[in-house]
């Protein structure tokens, strides 16, 4: 594989950082620079960057009065709201780990994690502390700290509230509230970080898409650098505004919406559901420059019932991932808010989510989505994973950089087989061009055979897009008797089209838009698609549930 030529970087966008401090210390500076700055936003609640320092001293002093030694681990049971920013950074001040979990776990994915990591205090919502209860025998769990959504939001709140922040707050025995944790804790600055690239800041949990969830070892010097290096990037400002909206118990939001508008002194709204109509107020209301969110939630956006009746004017940037994002749907968030620039990018927990490849702010390439920019990425074989590919050909995607993980949390052999030599086997396929623009096709496992053709499941899927029926779609590779395999699509369709479309009428489409070996034989018609926590399309669920339709 060539060399790609760097034309297409941006000026004036860094590539390699001096990382002095961890991700929390930040905090800390912009409470001594400008302590009456606003750092998060609630519903109308808000809380300067000194009030934020003094709340994550206060949880830190809190932890270590509990008896927290360096690198335990501590486990997060919350939406976005102003308890995770608080106990996510006074965790890592403490030089605890911090252990995201989703807020949508069950009893029986609770237990895993929490027992794989090892985490001995739990920081939770109180409406989700029965599901914990469940399985308070089988865990390891000392204290549980419990919070409520209402707790910070005013008594007339700026935004309509979701549903969880009008329930009446609970408490349980054995339990600390998390207002009296933090007003009984001193306020003394602490930080027991000193090695910051050997100590961890997370284990961050993949989604276990390819089987269960394993634990990514993030260091502090990975953590901030990512930070920095997302900064540069993007041009963060001391102006920007961040919807904080997209989930932060994954990298995506954890790093680009709660870690790096912290680092960059700018404002944070925090919002906990993703309701489209009010995600678009949020937008009006707080001025917000800044929001990545996954092409689901876009789609979702764009489908709203007058959408065009908002103020987007101060939206900058609007960024996605999970999924690559279809030429209408960019061409309909131009039509909606016409200054605002559309990214895209890749990354994975892995590799701190910014670690991927980025589209340049000023600069895009219909059919990629970016360039690297923090780490090395290339292009292999993924029959051997190691003889480079030309440029323009398939290959496995692998990174190597300082974004990438430490490892997997006590799991050598997974290690073993996605870390080797220092490059991170991503188990993603792509392409290169000769300028250096990279785009994804799609997972190795995924790959379709048809009569002995490669068949990517996203590219059949982004020329279905441009059917006007569809709104959402998933493809997967079904058996064949004649071609060994043929794609089959699970469409959502557009309410207007609901019944006046049919399945025969998508397949004749497909005849006149796509070569016949990438064409769906099948399609069928679905009232969602499964999705990842993250709204990421889950293929292999599909494919269990139409293998299990057929058995």
């Amino acid at each position: 594989m060539g060399t790609p030529i760097n034309r297409v970087r941006q000026p004036l966008v860094k590539t390699e950082f001096e990382v002095e401090k961890p991700v929390s210390e930040y905090i800390r500076d912009w409470a001594l620079f400008n302590p009456e700055r606003i750092a998060l936003r609630y519903y109308g609640w808000d809380m300067t960057y000194a009030g934020l320092d003094e709340a994550v001293n206060r949880f830190a002093n809190g932890l270590i009065d509990l008896g927290l030694e360096k690198g335990d681990r501590v486990a997060l049971y919350l939406q976005n709201c102003p308890q995770f920013v608080i106990s996510f950074f006074g965790i890592m001040r403490a030089g605890g780990v911090v252990v995201s979990l989703n807020p949508m776990f069950k009893q029986g994915e609770l237990e895993f994690e929490i027992n794989d990591a090892g985490a001995g205090i739990l920081v939770a919502h109180d409406y989700l502390y029965p599901e914990v209860l469940k399985i308070k025998d089988s865990v390891g769990l000392e204290h549980a700290i419990l919070c409520s959504l209402s707790d910070y939001i005013p008594k007339s709140p700026a935004l309509p509230l979701p549903e969880d922040a009008r329930l009446p707050k609970q408490s349980f025995p054995d339990t600390f509230d998390f207002q009296k944790f933090i007003e009984n804790a001193a306020h003394e600055p602490v930080c027991r970080i000193h090695e910051l690239d050997e100590e961890l800041a997370l284990l961050q949990y993949t989604g276990g898409t390819t089987g269960l969830p394993k634990g990514a070892m993030i260091s502090h010097h990975t953590l901030a650098y990512t930070c920095l290096g997302t900064i540069s990037w993007f041009k963060h400002r001391y102006g920007d505004v961040f919807l904080g909206l997209t989930p932060f118990f994954h990298v995506m939001g954890m790093q680009q919406l709660m870690c790096t508008p912290l680092v960059a002194g700018a404002e944070l709204v925090l919002m906990p559901r993703f309701d489209p109509a009010i995600a678009a107020k949020a937008i009006e209301t707080f001025g917000v420059t800044f929001w990545v969110t996954a092409t689901t939630s876009l789609i979702a956006l764009l489908e709203t019932p007058g959408i065009d009746q908002y103020n987007f004017s101060s939206l900058r940037i609007l960024g996605t991932g999970g999924t690559p994002i279809s030429t209408t749907i960019q061409e309909k968030i131009r039509d909606l808010s016409p200054k605002t620039i559309v990214v895209e990018g890749y990354g994975l927990s892995e590799c701190t989510s910014h670690g991927g490849f980025q589209s340049p702010v000023m600069c895009k390439k219909p059919g990629y989505i970016g360039i690297a920019q923090l780490n090395k990425v290339k292009l292999v074989d993924p029959s051997d994973g190691k003889t480079p590919v030309a440029i323009g050909e398939q290959g496995e995607i692998l990174i190597k950089g300082p974004t990438v993980m430490k490892g997997y949390w006590n799991n050598p052999e997974a290690t073993w087989n996605t870390l080797r030599d220092g490059w991170l086997f991503t188990g993603d396929l792509g392409i290169m061009d000769e300028d250096g623009w990279f785009n994804i096709v799609g997972r190795k496992k995924e790959l379709i055979k048809c009569s002995g053709f490669s068949v990517f499941p996203s590219e059949v899927e982004n020329l279905l897009y441009r059917n006007p029926a569809v709104l959402e779609v998933g493809v997967i590779g079904v058996p064949d008797p004649y071609r060994g395999e043929s794609p089959k699509a699970f469409i959502v369709l557009k309410p207007e089209y609901r019944d006046e479309t049919t399945e025969e009428e998508i397949i004749e489409w497909c005849k006149d838009n796509m070569s016949a070996y990438k064409r769906p034989r099948e399609v069928t018609f679905v009232s969602d698609l499964p999705k990842s926590a993250a709204g990421k399309l889950l293929r292999r669920v599909l494919t269990e549930q139409e293998e299990a339709h057929n058995k």
